[in-house]
């Protein structure tokens, strides 16, 4: 039975993706995005990957959708007749290579190839950590969780860079206050800090951790947005831009500092304050990040700061 639903989770998963690609309108491509994301979700659930999954249908079907919502809103009518149906042989060709590619691949993987799950398991000790994926993510590929901040933060700068505006104030809101909104938030908004909070603190030693938490946090600010709410534009710039960069940050001073007192970049001493430092930074970051990408995008009216 399990099989079965496997199967027909990866069929969905193609037959999307296929669909996806001859969408005759943007609105109907993004819709099926956005499905694609939930059932990617499912997907990685059946791998039991729950840290991977909360991440993906938090961002790649919740907050990417809602981005690509706004984004539509601002292309004119006549660009979106202008799809059609083109599928270019070399995009054919490429696909049939990929495929066979990743399929030669994956038969040429031992049977009993166990990955580096016995050497990330021997090197726990070392790390200070209870739960092996926040151990890789702080310590055996600190540089990945590092860049990612980057790309967040690099993603923000580039949005604003394009709407010609270095800050959040002055953002036209998205609709205008309403009471049934307004009450539904202050119902939900509680709930969403509490379960962010408790994924940051569940990171230590089973899935969740600073990412999962921060997409959490982000989905309530972008509620509050959409309800009618200034959300982060309430924020001084200062202010804003501290909390915009405290992830990043708080990386590049552990890797500076970590080649006074250790001979490898990244090396966090084994205090639980300095890993919840770094745990709560990623966290407020990458809300404040999925936040501000939202905010600065083209469904604000203003391009400028007045």
């Amino acid at each position: 039975m399990n099989l079965i639903f496997d199967l027909i989770i990866a069929v969905c998963l193609v037959g999307i993706s296929m669909r996806i690609i001859f969408a005759r309108g943007h609105f109907q491509a993004i819709v099926l995005f956005i499905t694609y994301g939930l059932f990617l979700a499912l997907a990685w659930t059946r791998l039991n990957s729950p840290d991977i999954a909360i991440a993906e249908a938090a961002v790649g079907a919740g907050l990417t959708g809602v981005l690509l919502m706004d984004t539509l809103g601002a292309i004119k009518t006549s660009e979106e007749k202008k799809m059609r149906i083109k599928v270019p042989l070399k995009l054919a060709v490429m696909s049939i290579v990929l495929v066979i590619v990743l399929g030669y691949s994956a038969l040429q993987i031992p049977s009993d190839f166990s990955g580096l799950s016995l050497t990330v398991h021997n090197a726990m000790p070392l790390s200070g950590l209870e739960y092996s994926v926040t151990a890789v993510l702080l310590d055996f590929r600190s540089y990945d969780t590092w860049l990612e901040l980057g790309v967040l933060l690099t993603a923000v700068i580039g949005v604003l860079t394009v709407r010609r505006r270095n800050s959040l104030t002055g953002s036209a809101l998205p609709a205008p206050a309403e009471p049934v909104g307004r009450w539904i938030i202050k119902i939900l908004l509680p709930f969403m800090v509490i379960i962010g909070g408790y994924l940051l603190w569940l990171g230590a030693f089973a899935p969740g951790g600073a990412f999962q938490a921060g997409v959490v946090l982000a989905g309530a600010g972008v509620m509050l947005w959409q309800a009618g709410h200034p959300c982060l534009a309430v924020l001084s710039n200062s202010s804003w831009r501290l909390l915009l960069c405290l992830g990043f940050s708080t990386f590049l001073i552990l890797a500076a500092s970590s080649l006074y007192y250790a001979d490898q970049m990244l090396t966090h001493p084994q205090i639980k304050a300095w890993i919840l430092g770094i745990e709560y930074a990623a966290t407020i970051s990458i809300a404040i990040c999925l936040i501000s990408l939202i905010q600065a995008s083209p469904n604000s009216k203003l391009d400028k700061v007045s």
